[in-house]
């Protein structure tokens, strides 16, 4: 602003800017944002009837197809029991097939079960004392399905994680199991689960006599169903590794596995501390 000799405003000076564009952008901002949030609240109620359906096969799995199984099981025992003096040797040798094939159905749906009940899991973490934890895992498991062979060894640093204990619990299980199918053979059957501290990460290792991989199937063996051995070599679902690695992400881990065939495995576990 500029005066004259008298005082009164002569000139005024002044700058205009045209928002238009600004506002339009704006706009335009604002009514993606609408859409973005009418897409998420889309995708989340899609997700949520996508978890309602699964739930729903989950249970006709979990009731409608193992009604049937108990009882054909049931069925071919009582013709073990009440006809055996009836039965040729190929007689009950059918039978005894019968019932393995029953009893690995029912674990392959008990371990789809399991898949499928790890996406929709609530997580809780719990603070526990890692070492303690494994030593009781692994003595509770040795109870309920005797090696009396095998010799594992246990030696972990004591380290507090943050975990969800049931997701932690499946992955050692599993792992452990993993190593005494693929060690059965040898004499004697060795596991060492041993642990170490990083700056920022605490890293589980089990280490197995067993059999081994080639590293070229190291991506398959943590897919569902991908098995590397014959069933009637190695007995299983083809399930439990695939469970290892989706509870491993979902808990924010990492695992991996290194091996030699003929020479064992090692499966390498890492948490966040």
């Amino acid at each position: 602003m500029v005066r004259d000799e008298l005082g009164h405003v002569a000139i005024i000076y002044g700058v205009v800017v045209d928002v238009t564009e600004l506002k339009r952008s704006e706009l335009q901002i604002r009514e993606l944002n609408d859409v973005l949030e009418q897409r998420v609240e889309e995708r989340t109620n899609a997700l949520e009837a996508a978890n309602q359906e699964l739930e729903a096969f989950t249970y006709s799995v979990s009731h409608d197809l193992k009604a049937p199984l108990r009882g054909i099981d049931g069925y071919s025992q009582l013709l073990m029991e009440a006809y055996r003096n009836q039965l040729d040797e190929e007689g009950e040798t059918f039978l005894r097939n019968i019932r393995d094939g029953v009893g690995q159905m029912h674990q392959l749906i008990e371990d789809l079960l399991s898949y499928s009940r790890i996406e929709r899991k609530t997580l809780q973490a719990q603070a526990f004392d890692v070492s303690l934890f494994v030593k009781e895992l692994v003595e509770h498991s040795l109870k309920t399905d005797p090696h009396p062979q095998a010799k594992i060894t246990i030696d972990l640093p004591s380290c507090q994680l943050e975990l969800d204990p049931d997701g932690f619990a499946l992955v050692i299980r599993n792992i452990l199991t993993n190593a005494l199918k693929f060690s059965i053979n040898r004499q004697p059957p060795i596991v060492e689960i041993r642990g170490r501290v990083t700056d920022t990460r605490f890293v589980l290792e089990v280490k197995d006599n067993g059999v081994g991989f080639d590293m070229k199937y190291h991506d398959r063996i943590f897919q569902i169903f991908q098995r590397l051995h014959r069933r009637e070599d190695f007995p299983g679902t083809g399930v439990g590794l695939a469970l290892v690695k989706k509870a491993m992400q979902r808990m924010g881990g990492e695992v991996r596995a290194e091996s030699e065939l003929g020479k064992g495995a090692l499966f390498i576990l890492e948490f966040d501390l």
